[in-house]
C-alpha cells in the first residue's frame, strides 16, 4: 500500500512541476517547444519508472507459486471429494441393509468396508446382533445376491 501511495505522490509531484514550468514558458518559441517535450518526458518518466523496474522472472516466479498452491488445493479438494463418496456408499449400503433387517424383526448393527480401488464397492460386511436362523438366512441372501458381496465376506457376531 505504501508503494501505491508513493507512485502517486511521485505522479502528481511531476505532474505539478511540468504544469508550473510549461505554464512560464512560449509555447511558440524553439526553447519552449523543447521544454515541454522534456516535461512530457519526465511526466512519462514519473508514470512508467515503477513498471519497468518489475522483472519478469519475479513475476514468473509468482505465476509458478500459484499453480503448485493452485495444484496442491486441487488434490485436498480430490482427496474430500474421494472420501465423502466413499463414505456415502458406505451409508447407503449399511441403511439398505439394516432396511432389510427391520423388515425381518432384527436388530443388528451393521459395518460395510469398502475395496481400496479408485471406484469404491463394499467387500466385507460385520453383522452385529441378534438374529433368527430364518432372518439370518434370508439376509445372508440378499446381501450375496444383490449385493454381490461373498458368503465368506460376511461376519456375523
Amino acid at each position: 500500500m505504501d508503494g501505491i501511495r508513493e507512485y502517486l505522490i511521485g505522479v502528481v509531484a511531476a505532474a505539478l512541476l511540468c504544469g508550473c514550468i510549461t505554464a512560464f514558458v512560449d509555447a511558440k518559441s524553439t526553447t519552449g517547444a523543447a521544454i515541454k517535450l522534456i516535461s512530457a518526458l519526465l511526466m512519462l518518466l514519473a508514470v512508467v519508472r515503477p513498471w519497468v523496474s518489475v522483472s519478469i522472472d519475479g513475476f514468473l516466479d509468482w505465476a509458478e507459486d500459484m499453480g503448485a498452491d493452485g495444484a496442491g488445493f486441487a488434490a485436498a479438494g480430490e482427496s474430500m471429494a474421494d472420501e465423502a463418496y466413499r463414505a456415502s456408499i458406505k451409508q447407503q449400503v449399511e441403511a439398505y441393509i439394516l432396511d432389510e433387517a427391520r423388515m425381518l424383526d432384527c436388530e443388528l448393527t451393521v459395518e460395510v468396508i469398502l475395496t481400496g480401488d479408485e471406484l469404491p464397492a463394499p467387500a466385507q460386511v460385520r453383522l452385529t446382533g441378534e438374529a433368527s436362523p430364518y432372518a439370518r438366512q434370508t439376509l445372508t441372501g440378499i446381501i450375496t445376491e444383490r449385493l454381490g458381496i461373498k458368503r465368506e465376506d460376511l461376519i456375523w457376531t
